[in-house]
Protein backbone atom coordinates (compact mmCIF):
# COMPACT_ATOMS: atom_id res chain seq x y z
CA UNK A 1 0.00 0.00 0.00
CA UNK A 2 1.60 3.39 -0.84
CA UNK A 3 1.63 6.30 1.68
CA UNK A 4 -1.15 8.01 -0.43
CA UNK A 5 -3.67 5.43 0.35
CA UNK A 6 -3.24 4.16 3.96
CA UNK A 7 -6.43 4.98 5.74
CA UNK A 8 -5.68 6.88 8.87
CA UNK A 9 -7.07 5.70 11.92
CA UNK A 10 -9.01 8.24 14.12
CA UNK A 11 -9.97 7.25 17.72
CA UNK A 12 -12.08 10.00 19.79
CA UNK A 13 -11.13 12.28 22.35
CA UNK A 14 -13.08 13.63 24.51
CA UNK A 15 -12.23 16.90 26.76
CA UNK A 16 -14.25 19.54 28.65
CA UNK A 17 -13.98 22.89 27.83
CA UNK A 18 -15.67 26.52 28.74
CA UNK A 19 -16.58 28.48 31.78
CA UNK A 20 -19.10 27.79 34.85
CA UNK A 21 -20.72 30.77 33.42
CA UNK A 22 -21.18 29.28 30.35
CA UNK A 23 -22.89 26.03 31.25
CA UNK A 24 -24.25 27.45 34.64
CA UNK A 25 -28.34 27.57 35.00
CA UNK A 26 -29.95 30.86 34.35
CA UNK A 27 -30.96 32.05 38.04
CA UNK A 28 -30.69 30.42 41.79
CA UNK A 29 -33.50 29.83 43.41
CA UNK A 30 -32.32 29.53 47.06
CA UNK A 31 -33.60 29.12 50.42
CA UNK A 32 -33.10 30.76 53.75
CA UNK A 33 -31.46 29.40 56.27
CA UNK A 34 -34.64 30.17 58.85
CA UNK A 35 -36.92 27.83 56.70
CA UNK A 36 -38.51 25.04 58.02
CA UNK A 37 -38.02 21.40 56.91
CA UNK A 38 -41.44 20.98 55.73
CA UNK A 39 -41.06 24.05 53.31
CA UNK A 40 -37.62 22.63 52.23
CA UNK A 41 -39.49 19.30 51.40
CA UNK A 42 -42.05 21.31 49.03
CA UNK A 43 -39.64 23.10 47.86
CA UNK A 44 -37.71 20.44 46.33
CA UNK A 45 -40.81 18.51 45.29
CA UNK A 46 -41.77 21.72 43.50
CA UNK A 47 -38.43 22.20 41.61
CA UNK A 48 -36.94 18.95 41.05
CA UNK A 49 -34.10 19.92 41.82
CA UNK A 50 -31.15 17.93 43.70
CA UNK A 51 -30.19 20.92 45.76
CA UNK A 52 -30.54 24.61 46.84
CA UNK A 53 -28.33 26.85 48.37
CA UNK A 54 -29.17 28.19 51.71
CA UNK A 55 -28.75 31.69 52.09
CA UNK A 56 -28.71 34.19 55.28
CA UNK A 57 -30.66 37.41 56.11
CA UNK A 58 -28.43 39.48 53.84
CA UNK A 59 -28.60 36.94 50.95
CA UNK A 60 -25.11 35.60 51.36
CA UNK A 61 -24.71 31.76 50.51
CA UNK A 62 -23.99 30.01 54.03
CA UNK A 63 -24.69 26.08 53.21
CA UNK A 64 -26.25 24.34 50.29
CA UNK A 65 -29.37 21.66 51.02
CA UNK A 66 -29.44 18.66 49.13
CA UNK A 67 -31.90 15.92 48.79
CA UNK A 68 -29.55 13.86 50.25
CA UNK A 69 -29.21 15.86 53.22
CA UNK A 70 -33.39 15.39 54.02
CA UNK A 71 -33.11 11.93 52.96
CA UNK A 72 -31.06 11.01 55.47
CA UNK A 73 -33.17 12.30 58.24
CA UNK A 74 -35.42 9.13 57.16
CA UNK A 75 -32.03 6.78 56.72
CA UNK A 76 -29.83 7.80 60.04
CA UNK A 77 -31.65 7.60 63.81
CA UNK A 78 -29.17 10.33 65.42
CA UNK A 79 -30.70 12.66 67.93
CA UNK A 80 -29.38 15.71 66.03
CA UNK A 81 -31.52 14.48 62.72
CA UNK A 82 -34.77 13.56 64.77
CA UNK A 83 -35.15 16.62 65.87
CA UNK A 84 -34.27 18.97 63.16
CA UNK A 85 -36.20 21.64 62.24
CA UNK A 86 -34.99 24.05 59.78
CA UNK A 87 -32.73 24.11 56.91
CA UNK A 88 -29.93 25.44 58.90
CA UNK A 89 -29.89 21.61 61.04
CA UNK A 90 -29.57 19.76 58.41
CA UNK A 91 -27.34 21.65 56.00
CA UNK A 92 -24.13 21.42 53.95
CA UNK A 93 -21.68 23.65 55.43
CA UNK A 94 -19.08 25.05 54.37
CA UNK A 95 -21.21 26.00 51.46
CA UNK A 96 -20.08 24.77 48.18
CA UNK A 97 -19.24 27.31 46.08
CA UNK A 98 -17.45 28.33 42.88
CA UNK A 99 -17.20 31.63 40.45
CA UNK A 100 -18.42 32.30 37.30
CA UNK A 101 -15.39 32.51 36.00
CA UNK A 102 -14.13 29.49 37.37
CA UNK A 103 -13.38 26.18 34.18
CA UNK A 104 -15.97 23.56 34.04
CA UNK A 105 -12.92 21.47 34.74
CA UNK A 106 -12.73 22.70 38.15
CA UNK A 107 -15.97 22.98 39.09
CA UNK A 108 -16.13 19.28 38.32
CA UNK A 109 -13.28 18.38 40.32
CA UNK A 110 -15.03 20.09 42.84
CA UNK A 111 -17.70 17.96 43.04
CA UNK A 112 -16.44 14.68 42.78
CA UNK A 113 -13.89 16.22 45.80
CA UNK A 114 -16.69 17.40 47.92
CA UNK A 115 -18.93 14.18 46.26
CA UNK A 116 -22.27 16.60 45.20
CA UNK A 117 -23.81 16.60 42.12
CA UNK A 118 -24.29 20.48 42.83
CA UNK A 119 -22.28 23.73 43.48
CA UNK A 120 -23.69 27.58 44.12
CA UNK A 121 -22.04 29.91 41.87
CA UNK A 122 -21.82 33.03 43.92
CA UNK A 123 -20.53 37.10 42.97
CA UNK A 124 -17.56 38.82 44.94
CA UNK A 125 -20.10 39.54 47.70
CA UNK A 126 -21.08 35.90 48.21
CA UNK A 127 -24.33 36.49 46.92
CA UNK A 128 -25.90 33.30 44.84
CA UNK A 129 -26.10 34.03 40.84
CA UNK A 130 -26.87 30.44 39.72
CA UNK A 131 -26.36 26.72 40.55
CA UNK A 132 -24.26 24.20 38.33
CA UNK A 133 -24.97 20.57 38.29
CA UNK A 134 -23.14 17.59 36.91
CA UNK A 135 -25.80 17.48 34.52
CA UNK A 136 -25.13 20.92 33.37
CA UNK A 137 -21.24 19.79 33.09
CA UNK A 138 -22.15 17.04 30.74
CA UNK A 139 -23.30 20.25 28.34
CA UNK A 140 -19.64 21.03 28.07
CA UNK A 141 -18.15 17.57 26.76
CA UNK A 142 -16.62 17.77 23.72
CA UNK A 143 -15.16 14.97 21.13
CA UNK A 144 -12.94 15.40 18.22
CA UNK A 145 -11.22 12.92 16.65
CA UNK A 146 -7.51 12.32 16.73
CA UNK A 147 -5.01 10.40 14.68
CA UNK A 148 -3.73 7.40 16.05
Amino acid sequence: MSEGNRMEKHRPAFYLTGKVEDYMSESAVTIGEDTPLEEAVEAFARHHFHGMPVVNRRGEVVGILRDSDLLSMFARRDLAVAVARRVSDIMFTPPLTIAPQDSVQKALERMFSEQTRILAVIDRERRALAVITRTDLMKAIRCKQEAE
